[in-house]
């Protein structure tokens, strides 16, 4: 599974000497970055999203036009591109993916959290590479019903093998990516949880823990909070990452935070590349 790095601005202008792979950024934000970035960077492995969801939010409207032409100006450094969704309106979704079609573009089309299945069964008549999406905010249980009932109903073969090639936007969440076999997600998690004060480590019942010197600690689960041969095997898990990292360093700088979660995920996209997830929807009934 490839976790891809959301954020891609941020991620090339600080952390360069991280593995990069694929980057996901926003055409929202061509104006805010993203096409210096672009000029800068012609080597970028890039996955385009369309930004509608930021657009939305702030009542602008994005010229599907102008994004088509954006995505064929620089295809040299766009691997992937999602089509213009319309957020809230699956049929308007719909319409634009065959419009980006009939351009010449073969864009991921995206089904939604609550979209009629009837769209995502258009989808799947053609397409080899499908976007999940609307997941961001949801409560982690409500969101595990939905994919177990698409996952299962429509995504997978009788071995719990993926059919096709299923992208999760914003799937945020270590335990749900583990149990879908998605071909890709993306997750801004590397950089809000370090400007959070957390970091991910993979420490025996520990996978996220707060770390930072910052604020009241109390009551937070706080790593100063851990027995100490908890603390002696968080300490030693950071000491052997990379070149090393202290957890006093941690504590203060964001970067280093950063980096470490950066590190953690590329470790996760190995694990779940080498050990592919299978799911097989089981159902409980009285009989």
């Amino acid at each position: 599974m490839k976790i891809i790095k959301a954020d891609a601005i941020s991620f090339k202008q600080y952390y360069p000497h991280l593995d990069q792979g694929i980057l996901l950024e926003s055409y929202f934000k061509k104006n805010d970055g993203l096409d210096k970035m672009i000029k800068k960077h012609r080597d970028l492995s890039l996955f385009l999203d369309s930004g509608a969801y930021s657009a939305f939010t702030q009542n602008i409207e994005i010229d599907i036009d102008e994004y088509i032409q954006y995505i064929k100006d620089n295809r040299d450094c766009i691997s992937q591109y999602a089509v213009l969704d319309v957020i809230g309106d699956a049929q308007g979704t719909l319409e634009n993916q065959l419009y980006m079609e009939e351009k010449g573009l073969n864009p991921i089309p995206c089904f939604h959290y609550g979209d009629d299945e009837m769209y995502l069964r258009e989808y799947l008549k053609k397409n080899n590479y499908i976007a999940l999406g609307g997941m961001v905010k949801r409560p982690k249980i409500q969101l595990e019903y939905w994919l177990d009932e698409i996952w299962g109903k429509y995504l997978t073969n009788a071995d719990g093998a993926a059919k096709l090639r299923i992208h999760g936007f914003g799937m945020t969440s270590v335990s749900l990516m583990k149990r879908y076999p998605w071909y890709s997600v993306d997750s801004t998690s590397w950089v809000l949880t370090g400007r959070f004060g957390a970091v991910f480590c993979d420490v025996g019942d520990y996978n996220k823990i707060a770390i930072s010197n910052k604020g009241d600690v109390e009551g937070t689960g706080h790593y100063c909070q851990l027995d100490k041969h908890s603390q002696e095997r968080i300490q030693k898990y950071f000491a052997n990452l990379g070149e090393g990292y202290t957890i006093e360093e941690l504590a203060e700088d964001y970067k280093k935070r950063d980096e470490v979660n950066i590190l953690y995920f590329l470790d996760l996209e190995k694990y779940l590349t080498d050990n592919p997830a299978r799911f097989i929807q089981t159902q409980t009934t009285l009989f």
